[in-house]
């Protein structure tokens, strides 16, 4: 029943239906020899047609099972064979029932297929009945074939149903496999993706603010050379010390990346970056109200790239002639960071339509929970804003 090689059912069928016309159709010929020739002939090629219903049960269960059918009522229309036997009753009518399992377990509806089998099996007992020449009946042996035959239906059905459960259970564990395989590998593209955003987000911001400040300390550093050296030569130094340290701090952010830590240091304090950024002649203020609250590593790194993007920018869109006010407000259960400039501002939406400095900050707070917005307008200079709960992650 459960032969099979892989892609070719009707190959493994046929070969079992071979040997059920050898062995059940040979024995079934044999006990009819000496019968009509005509009889003799209508059995071969009914035990032939079972056999070829048999070899077609998975690859046509439907188609099968209906041919199957109709050879049975041939069965039960022919005559007696010798002995005043039915040739309902001959072995290899044992094939209905693997037909009958088949249908069940292969096609869609089972329903149909055990109502026709179990009418098959009623006809089949009336035609025993009709076949008793006497007036008493031995209803014994009627009542012992009636129940073979109606048992034979619900056992093919009751089989035929667990293989076909147990068929669609396997399908189902095939597709979560593969399901599960999908979203393995979406997650790693997912993964890929945020990392590549982490690393660009990183990098963007060690070097878009480092490059700023060395770029403004050259600049400056040429254009005063010829009438104050030594001060050139301050600028040239501190240039060199930023550039180490993006470099030292770049070197660590991509070792902790590898590492796969998302807890990357933010190199500093705000009050550290804000004298850094006087060093090099900004006008940067820092101010806070309210009591300082403990808040996390990412929230942390969040605020200082935010205060560092933002006076970056205002410096390197504005000139180093900017004034910039960093503002924390600790409120009672949120922390506002305001990073303003009194540069001349621009109508643009900058949130929706800025760089990628905007939109790695936006994602930071994204990430912890919080709020962002920028605020430009012509005259009034431009305004980061991002606040967030304590409580965030």
């Amino acid at each position: 029943m459960r032969i099979s090689w892989p892609g070719r059912p009707l190959v493994a069928d046929g070969v079992v239906a071979v040997l059920a016309l050898a062995l059940a159709g040979g024995t079934s010929l044999t006990a009819v020899r000496g019968a009509d020739p005509l009889l003799w002939a209508a059995l071969l090629a009914v035990s032939v047609w079972l056999s070829a219903c048999l070899a077609l049960r998975r690859a046509w269960p439907t188609g099968a099972f209906v041919a199957g059918s109709i050879a049975m009522l041939v069965l039960v229309a022919l005559p007696d064979i010798p002995g005043d036997v039915s040739p309902v009753l001959l072995p290899f009518s044992l094939i209905y029932p693997v037909l009958l399992y088949s249908v069940v377990a292969y096609a869609e509806r089972s329903a149909p297929p055990v109502l026709c089998g179990l009418l098959g099996a009623a006809i089949a007992v009336a035609r025993v009945l009709f076949d008793y020449p006497e007036p008493a009946i031995d209803w014994p042996t009627v009542v012992g074939l009636g129940a073979g035959a109606v048992g034979s239906v619900l056992a093919a059905w009751a089989l035929g149903r667990y293989r076909r459960i147990r068929i669609a259970y396997v399908r189902s564990l095939e597709e979560r496999a593969v399901q599960a395989e999908q979203l393995r590998e979406q997650q790693v593209r997912d993964a890929i993706a945020a990392e590549r955003r982490l690393i660009a987000r990183e990098i963007h911001d060690v070097a878009a603010h480092s490059l700023a400040v060395v770029l403004a300390q050259a600049d400056t550093a040429r254009l005063v050379f010829d009438r104050d050296p030594e001060k050139a030569r301050a600028m040239i130094g501190t240039a060199v010390e930023v550039g180490r340290e993006a470099m030292g701090e770049m070197r660590s952010m991509l070792g902790v990346l590898r590492a796969g830590d998302e807890s990357i240091e933010t190199g500093g304090d705000l009050a550290e970056l804000v004298e850094k950024f006087r060093g090099t002649g900004a006008d940067v203020e820092l101010v806070g109200t309210g009591t300082p609250r403990e808040i996390s590593t990412a929230q942390r790194h969040a605020v200082y790239r935010i205060v560092q993007e933002s006076v970056t920018n205002s410096l390197k869109h504005v000139g180093s002639g900017v004034s910039c006010r960093v503002a924390l407000d600790w409120g009672a259960d949120r922390l506002v960071v305001a990073v303003s400039d009194d540069g001349p501002g621009t109508a643009a939406d900058l949130t929706a339509r800025g760089g990628y400095g905007i939109v790695g900050m936006a994602e930071r707070m994204r990430q912890i929970g919080g709020d962002f917005v920028v605020r430009s307008e012509p005259g009034a200079g431009t305004e980061v804003r991002a606040e967030f709960g304590y409580s965030a992650r």
